[in-house]
């Protein structure tokens, strides 16, 4: 596993910064990590990330945005 992978693994051991439907919040040293919370495929989800990010008030409408399957979980990263 690479680093960029290691940091984001462990950063799930802190405390979230927010829980929606269906995802949960992190900050990584490399940018916000949404956890999915459910085992369908994720990626359809990608429209609702952003409007399930303003309700915990995050705007990442300007941050790039890639699909992270780690250790059998699922997230989207967003980062400048």
């Amino acid at each position: 596993m690479n680093s960029t992978c290691d940091l984001i693994i462990e950063s799930l051991k802190d405390e979230p910064i927010g829980d929606t439907d269906h995802f949960i919040w992190f900050i990584t040293d490399i940018g916000i990590v949404a956890l999915f919370k459910r085992g369908e495929n994720f990626e359809k989800y990608s429209s609702n990330v952003e409007i399930e990010a303003n309700k915990i008030d995050l705007d990442i409408s300007k941050e790039e945005k890639e699909y992270l399957n780690i250790k059998e979980k699922q997230f989207f990263l967003f980062y400048s």
